[in-house]
């Protein structure tokens, strides 16, 4: 096969997963390991690649890793499936890279439409996203023409690259990126290459985190519950005539109130440093690869950040429901035992009374 683009540039004894063979595309796909098992995605990898028109595939196993390449159509390209590699990105995800040499691709972004995935009962990935590197500068409308849209941008690798992109969060986090040269040169570093796009892959990664994250809390609806409950229980506790077994009830359900929210509030509470440790980590990734704005174009970094803030802006918003209703369901139980010492001591007046 020619053009391999896995014997030019993959590292296995590394265990670093991305090619540094210019010009080039790829696509990759990420898939949450608390989701699926490893043969479930192996299984599923299989599928996709059956669905591109794979052929002449030969598989080899290395640590976890498998590194092959395969004939999709007309196009040479190298397929990388990793259970587990050396990314801070593999401890929450199984990664699917297609890697083809840019000058051979036709039709470069025409992978899986995100309706193939349910159609041909494919599990779908949690993280996608699409990456060109050309082995030259190119000029604004070429980079938006490949993005498809109005890109963002930053200087990367003490500004020798320049990374265009755009982000989306949903239906799942998503991304289409070009990188170039910042200027012509006969020799571009192969290290700086293959240093940005395992970034790239790891920036995605934890971002797609703090998106799941967020996407935990939001579907949470505990707390919805629980001031329904409130509101029930203050219903209850407006009647006039209450009997015993009533109060009764009435003070469990309000320990139980009590305790969710309180509960539902540590949760939420251990939630908040994760966030933040995610977001140091983001931040840690984008120092190494020296991001720097560039003059007139909107910043790609703070496009990535937009996940943090949505999933941490959700958390404090979750808090301080929660500390609402623990407060309420505390004072409400107070409520509760005052009613209750006032009807004993009516109860008693009227006993010593018919005494």
């Amino acid at each position: 096969m020619s053009r391999s683009v896995l014997l030019h540039a993959l590292s296995l004894n590394d265990r670093i997963l991305e090619p540094n063979h210019l010009p080039l595309c790829g696509h990759v796909w990420a898939f949450d390991k608390l989701t699926m098992s490893h043969e479930m995605f192996v299984g599923n990898c299989i599928s996709m690649l059956s669905l591109l028109g794979s052929q002449n595939a030969s598989i080899v196993w290395e640590n976890d890793i498998m590194a092959f390449d395969v004939q999709l159509g007309r196009q040479a390209a190298t397929v990388i499936i990793s259970l587990q590699d050396d990314s801070l990105a593999s401890d929450y995800y199984y990664f699917l890279g297609i890697w083809v040499a840019a000058d051979e691709v036709a039709g470069a972004g025409e992978w899986l439409d995100p309706d193939d995935w349910e159609r041909e009962g494919l599990l779908a990935p949690a993280i996608s996203y699409e990456v060109i590197v050309a082995d030259k500068p190119l000029q604004l409308p070429q980079v938006k023409k490949i993005v498809g849209a109005d890109p963002f941008a930053e200087n990367i690798c003490h500004s020798a690259f320049r990374l265009y992109g755009c982000t989306e969060v949903t239906p799942r986090l998503s991304g289409r990126f070009v990188m170039c040269p910042a200027m012509h040169a006969s020799n571009h570093g192969r290290f700086e290459v293959r240093h940005a796009l395992y970034s790239l892959r790891n920036l995605m990664a934890l971002a797609g985190c703090a998106m799941k994250m967020h996407d935990q809390v939001l579907e949470n609806s505990l707390s919805h519950r629980l001031a329904q409950d409130i509101e029930k229980l203050q219903g209850l506790l407006a009647r006039e005539q209450i009997d015993a077994a009533e109060w009764a009830a009435m003070v469990r359900e309000g320990g139980r109130i009590a305790l969710l929210a309180a509960s539902e509030e540590m949760v939420h509470q251990k939630m908040r440093p994760d966030a933040r440790n995610l977001f140091r980590l983001f931040e840690s990734i984008e120092a190494e690869l020296d991001i720097s704005d560039m003059s007139g174009m909107p910043s790609l970094s703070a496009r990535m950040r937009m996940p943090f803030e949505y999933a941490s802006e959700l958390i404090e918003e979750k808090l301080a429901v929660l500390s609402g209703l623990d407060k309420q369901s505390g004072i409400l139980q107070l409520q509760i035992n005052n009613c209750i010492l006032v009807t004993q001591q009516l109860a008693l007046e009227r006993l010593l009374a018919s005494a």
